[in-house]
């Protein structure tokens, strides 16, 4: 297996990885136009409607659409890796997909008392549309993930899930998901590319919006040692 390049950060609880190697620059663009389209779908509590809202926004930033996909798609008992693959399909080539397990595993094996852990499963709770107060009641959620892949092409995912193990990091690695009986959407895509020229006229303006944000609401997830 070859050596990957990569850099992942939780943007307000949301994973975004860096797949390859990209200018600090690139990377603070599309972190702070993902943060504030995040924090302006946050107010809507429905998964379609919020879903719609980030991706209006990150749109107005810059980000150019290639293409988009809604799916309802049938797992049971499937990690978030086979979600993810299932899902995004052709748009996550195998590098990718490699760099995606392996960032997963990593924050998985993190200290359990560690910020990165704490802000995943808080942002879980949050997306969750139902109490999970016993353990055979399935709790339902969504994850939204955003790859940048090697070409600069941003995939960002929304997958929805029931799991009847509780919210726990493990939901990253672990085979404990399932599609649920509702039959509803439960997979959104967007495949884009960020319009630099574009962003260079309104990056001032997304910065004066996110305020102070943009240092509390982004967490860059360490690197372990042996990898460093």
């Amino acid at each position: 297996m070859k050596k990957t390049v990569s850099d992942t950060w939780l943007v307000n609880g949301n994973i975004m990885i860096f797949c390859g190697s990209h200018t600090d620059s690139f990377k603070k663009d599309i972190l702070a136009s993902s943060l504030l389209a995040e924090l302006v779908a946050v107010k809507n509590s429905h998964r379609t409607a919020s879903w719609l809202t980030y991706t209006d926004t990150v749109i107005k930033t810059g980000w150019i659409v290639n293409s988009r996909a809604t799916q309802q798609l049938e797992f049971e008992n499937r990690s978030l890796l086979n979600v993810v693959e299932q899902s995004a399909g052709s748009a996550l080539p195998q590098d990718e997909r490699q760099t995606l397990a392996i960032a997963l595993a990593q924050m998985v094996n993190l200290p359990s008392d560690s910020p990165a852990i704490r802000t995943i499963v808080e942002k879980l709770h949050k997306n969750a549309t139902e109490s999970n107060t016993t353990t055979d009641t399935p709790v339902s959620t969504t994850v939204l993930l955003t790859i940048i892949r090697n070409d600069k092409t941003v995939v960002t995912l929304q997958v929805a899930f029931e799991t009847l193990h509780g919210i726990a990091i493990d939901i990253l690695d672990q085979p404990v998901l399932s599609a649920g009986n509702d039959r509803q959407t439960n997979s959104w895509l967007l495949r884009s590319l960020l319009d630099e020229r574009h962003y260079n006229l309104v990056r001032d303006d997304v910065l004066k919006k996110l305020g102070l944000n943009i240092e509390t609401r982004l967490l860059q997830i360490p690197v372990p040692a042996d990898l460093d």
